[in-house]
């Protein structure tokens, strides 16, 4: 931190939060809204103004564990080095006025007349990496309610132990002062549930971080009897395991139970493993919860506009880009991706900066040349295009759809939402599938029609291919950059050609590369299928499949399934003939609402 801020070309802003982000990747604007420190950097850290204050709130930091004043210093290596005053504690707020510290400061260094400001910031680059928050396992099984006092968190115990912290380092019994005699560590307090309100993962860092802690009260107290109870120690790599192994060695007692705890911090567990036949009782002095950590990125989310995973954490571009964020420019480190330990987020925050640096290498940014375009003549502005895109692109501006190039993507998912042709994508337009479907159905007796998006599935016919498995040779591969750009009137048009069966494929859900894009597709899949099925046609002739990039056989399988399936020329001919008619053409004319006032006649 020290380094951070004394950095000649790194400014730190504190006091700060992030209100609104908008632009694109090498054009973002950054509004800051700056919170007053009421004291000015003139400051030099003397303390007189701290003796002077005589009003005290819980100290954040050291988890309510202890008080600190109302102005104060975050912590003792906070940046820059200079007091805040708390305007929700100090009661010169208040209707008192109290001004002492003002009075003693001898180099006017506060000021109270401070309010709140924004700043607009342009920058190109944006790397998100806010952290995380404990979770708060009061009332979970009884465990955090405040008639056990001695029960506590395993970021209390950390702050206690700290000789920074709120007793200076003595582990202490909260309700008497004293040093405890025994302690149990209840693993996964919270975390690895799928009850309402609990954490359905583990969050990686309790196991470690518990070992780390009962070796640290071993060191000075190796009388003391420590029982850790879970449901599994999870370390890995080989400190942690290190750790684990030297922990058992010091007589650190591991219990394969969860525990109840009941009044006078009595535990009563079985260990299957022990083959007990009977349930323990063991009193401990000392309880404490290794609780699992809490994704706090909902508001950066809101904030940056890009997704979450299904976590609550931000979620990831696709796997080989680990720190990249489906907006390009915008990336993340640490923990706010996912649970990590600082040996993970100090290698994201390494991988996060190297993304960073590859855009200022060059004056310009490359796009893709594969985009969306609209049709101002065609284009209606009914908004349904942007409702669709994922990454935020398309805007309504006049009425007419207008797309943000270097945030688009080229999925075309949009183009699939538009129902009045108005959007086309660069290189994988209408007329150029179509003309591929002509070709491939020139001759389409016993043909296998295959949409394959880029990345996944057309990657897994092509290790297919280079691993020389053997399929059809019957099958026409059509790549599209995802499953989503696939349009029904497609697979509606490659029926009408005579194709006998048609496979849609794409990214196994969760690891779509357009974030869930592949949802849409299996939605419209299913619609078509019902469709197919009530007019008189074998829904199976239609397939959807998920293959991955390593997943050459089982492309291979889905061919063959489909070889398998039976389609008599009967059926053919009338799913030409049921397709090949014309279709209405779409109307534009818009819908006014009537006047409720208005009477008939």
């Amino acid at each position: 931190m020290v380094d951070v801020g004394r950095h000649p070309n790194i400014e730190l802003l504190t006091m700060c939060e992030v209100v609104e982000v908008k632009g694109y990747v090498g054009s973002f604007e950054v509004t800051l809204r700056k919170h007053p420190r009421y004291v000015t950097e003139d400051c030099t850290f003397c303390g007189e103004c701290l003796q002077r204050c005589n009003v005290f709130a819980e100290d954040d930091f050291n988890v309510g564990r202890a008080l600190r004043k109302a102005i104060y210093t975050p912590f003792l290596q906070s940046i820059p080095r200079q007091y805040v005053v708390d305007d929700k504690a100090c009661i010169h707020f208040s209707e008192e006025g109290c001004e002492k510290c003002l009075e003693d400061c001898k180099k006017h260094a506060i000021d109270f007349s401070q309010t709140v400001e924004e700043e607009t910031l342009h920058v190109g680059t944006v790397i998100a990496a806010t952290g995380i928050r404990p979770y708060n396992p009061t009332g979970l099984y009884g465990y955090g309610d405040k008639r056990f006092p001695d029960v506590i968190t395993s970021m209390e115990l950390e702050r206690m132990m700290s000789p920074e912290g709120p007793t200076n380092g003595k582990v202490i019994r909260p309700s008497t002062g004293e040093r405890p005699g025994n302690v149990a560590f209840i693993q996964c307090a919270g975390s690895r549930s799928s009850k309402e309100g609990q954490l359905p993962y583990c969050s990686k860092l309790c196991c470690p971080n518990t070992v780390k802690n009962a070796l640290l009260l071993k060191e000075p107290f190796p009388d003391i009897d420590i029982y850790v109870f879970h449901s599994g120690i999870r370390t890995s790599g080989n400190r942690q395991e290190k750790m684990f192994l030297e922990a058992r060695r010091q007589g650190v007692i591991f219990v394969n139970a969860f525990p109840e705890v009941t009044e006078g911090h009595i535990l009563t567990f079985s260990d299957p493993i022990l083959g007990q036949d009977r349930p323990l009782q063991k009193q401990f002095d000392l309880v404490a919860l290794a609780v699992g950590i809490v994704p706090a990125a909902q508001e950066m989310s809101n904030v940056l506009g890009v997704p979450l995973g299904k976590r609550g954490f931000i979620k990831e571009d696709n796997q080989l880009s680990p720190s990249s964020t489906p907006t390009s420019g915008i990336y993340f480190a640490g923990a706010v991706g996912s649970p990590s330990d600082i040996k993970q987020c100090i290698e994201q925050a390494g991988n996060a900066a190297m993304e960073v640096s590859k855009h200022f290498q060059k004056d310009f940014a490359e796009l893709s040349p594969i985009i969306a375009k609209a049709d101002t003549e065609k284009c209606t502005g009914c908004g349904k295009c942007g409702n669709h895109c994922l990454f935020g692109a398309i805007r309504i501006e006049d009425k007419v759809a207008v797309i943000t190039e270097a945030m688009c993507r080229g999925c075309g998912n949009c183009l699939n939402a538009c129902k009045f042709d108005a959007i086309s994508i660069a290189n994988y337009t209408e007329q150029q599938i179509k003309v591929q479907l002509i070709e491939a159905l020139r001759k389409p007796e016993d043909k296998i029609i295959v949409f394959a998006c880029h990345w996944c599935s057309y990657a897994g016919a092509d290790f297919a291919g280079t691993s020389r498995l053997q399929y059809s040779p019957k099958t026409r591969i059509i790549k599209t950059m995802c499953s989503c750009r696939v349009r029904t009137d497609l697979i509606k048009y490659a029926f009408a050609l005579g194709a006998p069966k048609v496979v849609v494929s794409g990214c196994h859900p969760g690891d779509c590369h357009y974030l869930d894009n592949n949802m849409f597709t299996k939605s419209r899949v299913t619609k078509l299928k019902e469709q197919l099925s009530s007019k008189g046609i074998n829904p199976e002739r239609l397939m959807l499949e998920w293959v991955s990039a390593s997943e050459g056989q089982r492309f291979v399988e889905t061919i063959r399934r489909m070889e398998q399936l039976e389609v008599d020329e009967d059926e053919i001919e009338m799913s030409k003939m049921i397709f090949s008619r014309p279709e209405k053409p779409k109307s534009r004319r818009k819908k006014v609402r009537l006047n409720p006032d208005r009477k008939s006649t």
